[in-house]
């Protein structure tokens, strides 16, 4: 058993030799405040007399070290650090407490820089490449955004740095926050984003229009993790936004259909970012996060299906206008049905005559049959007060050149449509064109829209009408188009003479031009053949047939002409016949039954055209050799039917599972919103209803207590002219909401596109590993 006395005799003395100046400064520092701690501390437990002796030694230690005299103070500490294990050896540390305080010392320090400083990351994965490649090692600065606060999202001194778009980032993952994500900064608070494809747009906070972030292709080939091995099917694309370029890559085989080509558009909310990988089509970013809840979509209480039971409209397409599917709470939804509406108002017309074998004259008078304004393409232009200002002058000198072959033009104005019917004398062309009037409502839109047509003709004229007429983009459209079919297989000409020979002159000249089936009808044929002889319906005498239909007979000093249109079997026929064969009436006429014998079996079958004037039914005559028709297209049409989606045609269809103010407070919320709001008990008992005043269109609320949910309505006049179709509507949904599986997914998809400000760790800055691209700076 050790006695006190033992336990104070001295230690061994220190071997012979004195320390550096640096070893006893730091020891005779520690021995003074090792001194000072035990005094304060455990003085009652010390003799008077051996407290004193440290008190004074510890007192000449500080003076010997202040002074810098090392010899003294080494000897002074060796006697202070003997007074305090002798005296005060039950207050000193021992080894293993020294140690174990250091090394948490340390291990604070190290936490501290790790989380306020510089934190080193290991890339896991190739979604940032090529900027990052899987296993790279780099270090983040944590600074550089303010201080975050160990263990929490709050952070300190956000002021010192901003979040910059283009910016590199690690932040935790907001699906599950205990893994560390690394992506690009593309959206900051209140900016929209806009992805179609490889395309990017932003519109910026409190911008109107979307910019497209600038792209440049690059040469270089894509490359695998290793950095070896060509990557097929892909390209490279330096983007550039807020001043920050980098490098981003596409795959160029990816089929849209399967859902690899992102679409979509995003508004990112306060203190939230959108960021997206580098590796465009396989990054798990913003434009691919999604979260499981429990979710309302209130096209299971309308559906398409419904409203093309209950309205007039059949095509519709569906939108969330306020981006409800990407916001936080999934126990709301509203959806907008817009009806895509046949519209006349923008519907296109436009058919071809080229070189018509009754003459460009003949058809444009038949065209416009005195109906209509004549007037000229210079007095379109000059009409229009847009270009007679300088910023527009280069527009009109362009729309005058343009025009300059157009000789002749009437316009005929209706309620729905501008029918505009010209020439072009050039080509010997003439063009019907028939423009919705929200295309075509002011004399320079008409102009624009003709030199649109002529621009597009005159650089290949053996374009059809597919070709040379396009819409307006502010509708859609359907083609229906007439095929062209060659001028040879619906057109005949057979002329006779005495001599069978040329010249010959009309007086002596019989000549028979028939049509059948024509693309263009055969009653426009017939007004083209009366006005090639100057003549016209209200001008030519009527002659009726035996079978009560009836012809039109003109003459003049050389010959007479008959025409006829068989409306019901669609042929018609032109017969000249020279005063030399055809003396009056009776013999024009006689000539002309022959002809109509032949029309049944015309009818019946195109070959048997020729039938019509057989040599035999012309003693005495020979036939002419027929002028070539060769393989001209002479006419086809193209129209152009219109629909538009229109908010006057749509139907808005509101939500909400179990709203915070409950049933009847959301009910009464809603009745102070809907104007002209009155309790109807004809959908569902004490629901709302807004008779659509001011524009609004006709609402409904309601609650169906069976499922917790409220309901809310709004039709327009369009799809709902009145309000027994916008209250069928409402108590369909009104049944279908009885049963939640209508409605409700209980493990719906959502998207969760953004990452919280607080959960941002840093802003990536170097690369430390591979040695390869050591302390290269991440752009």
């Amino acid at each position: 058993m050790t006695t006190p006395q033992q336990a104070q005799e001295p230690r061994p003395a220190k071997p012979e030799g004195r320390r550096s100046t640096g070893s006893v400064k730091a020891a005779a520092g520690m021995l003074v405040k090792e001194a000072g701690r035990i005094l304060k501390k455990y003085s009652g437990r010390i003799a008077p007399e051996p407290a004193q002796a440290i008190r004074d030694c510890a007192d000449a230690l500080q003076r010997y070290r202040d002074a810098k005299q090392w010899d003294r103070a080494e000897d002074e500490a060796e006697r202070l650090d003997e007074l305090l294990h002798q005296h005060a050896s039950f207050a000193r540390k021992s080894a293993l407490r020294e140690t174990i305080e250091n090394v948490g010392v340390a291990v604070l320090v190290a936490l501290g820089l790790r989380s306020c400083l510089y934190e080193p990351f290991k890339i896991p994965s190739g979604s940032m490449m090529p900027t990052l490649v899987a296993g790279d090692h780099i270090f983040v600065n944590k600074f550089i955004y303010g201080v975050q606060i160990p263990f929490t999202t709050t952070v300190v001194g956000e002021r010192w740095g901003h979040i910059a778009r283009g910016d590199v980032v690690v932040f935790r993952y907001p699906i599950d926050e205990s893994e560390d994500f690394i992506k690009r900064v593309i959206g900051l608070p209140g900016d929209t984003i806009r992805v179609d494809g490889n395309k990017v747009s932003i519109r910026r906070s409190g911008d109107a229009e979307f910019e497209e972030l600038k792209r440049t292709k690059l040469p270089e080939k894509c490359r695998d993790d290793s950095g070896t091995q060509q990557v097929p099917h892909c390209e490279l694309f330096e983007e550039t936004i807020d001043g920050h370029t980098y490098v981003v890559r596409y795959k160029t085989n990816l089929d849209p259909r399967a859902g690899a080509r992102r679409v979509g558009e995003w508004t990112v909310p306060e203190r939230h970012l959108l960021v997206m990988g580098d590796n465009r089509n396989e990054s798990h970013d913003s434009l691919a996060w999604t979260r499981q809840v429990e979710a309302v979509a209130a096209d299971g209480l309308v559906s398409v299906k419904d409203l093309r039971d209950l309205t007039d409209e059949k095509l519709f397409s569906l939108t969330r206008p306020d981006d409800v599917s990407a916001r936080g709470d999934a126990s709301f939804d509203h959806i907008l049905y817009i009806a895509d509406h046949a519209s006349d108002a923008h519907g296109l017309e436009l058919e071809i005559w080229r070189q018509p074998v009754l003459g460009g004259e003949a058809v444009y008078r038949a065209l416009t049959a005195g109906e209509g304004t004549e007037t000229t393409f210079t007095a379109l232009v000059e009409g229009d007060e847009r270009f007679n200002s300088k910023s527009n002058a280069k527009q009109r000198e362009r729309l005058l050149r343009i025009g300059g072959d157009v000789t002749a033009l009437t316009v005929k104005s209706g309620d729905v449509a501008q029918d505009v019917v010209f020439r072009l004398n050039a080509a010997d062309a003439v063009m019907r064109l028939r423009c919705g009037n929200a295309v075509c409502r002011t004399p320079g839109k008409i102009a624009e829209k003709v030199a649109e047509v002529v621009e597009r003709w005159e650089r290949d004229r053996s374009q059809d009408a597919r070709q040379i007429l396009d819409g307006d983009n502010t509708a859609r459209y359907s083609q229906h188009w007439t095929s062209r079919s060659a001028t040879a297989e619906t057109f005949l000409e057979r002329r006779y003479s005495k001599t069978g020979a040329e010249p010959v002159t009309p007086a002596g000249l019989v000549r028979l031009r028939a049509w059948r089936a024509p693309d263009e009808g055969v009653d426009l044929i017939r007004d083209a053949a009366l006005a090639a002889v100057g003549s016209s319906r209200t001008a030519a005498r009527q002659a009726v047939n035996e079978a009560g239909q009836d012809g039109w007979l003109v003459e003049d000093e050389q010959k007479f002409t008959y025409v006829r249109a068989d409306t019901k079997g669609q042929v018609a026929f032109s017969l000249e016949c020279g005063r030399q064969r055809c003396a009056g009436d009776r013999d024009v006429l006689a000539l002309v039954r022959d002809i109509e014998g032949h029309v049944p079996s015309v009818i019946k079958d195109r070959t048997r055209l020729p039938e019509l004037l057989p040599p035999g039914d012309i003693p005495g005559y020979k036939e002419l050799p027929a002028a070539p028709v060769g393989e001209r297209y002479e006419y086809d049409r193209i129209r152009l039917d219109a629909t538009v989606r229109d908010v006057a045609y749509s139907l808005g269809v509101w939500v909400w599972l179990r709203p915070a103010e409950g049933l009847a407070g959301k009910l009464a919320a809603l009745q102070a919103e809907i104007p002209n709001a009155r309790v109807d008990d004809s959908v569902a008992s004490g629901a709302i209803v807004g008779d659509g005043s001011a524009g609004h269109g006709i609402q409904y609320a309601f609650a169906v207590p069976a499922t917790e949910v409220v309901i809310r309505m709004q039709c327009s006049a369009g799809l709902c002219p009145t309000p027994e179709v916008a209250r069928d509507l409402a108590k369909r949904a009104y049944q279908k909401a009885h049963d939640a599986s209508n409605f409700v997914d209980p493990a719906a998809e959502r998207p969760q596109p953004y990452v919280p400000r607080g959960n941002v760790k840093g802003r990536a800055e170097r690369i430390w590993l591979p040695l390869s691209r050591f302390w290269l700076p991440i752009r």
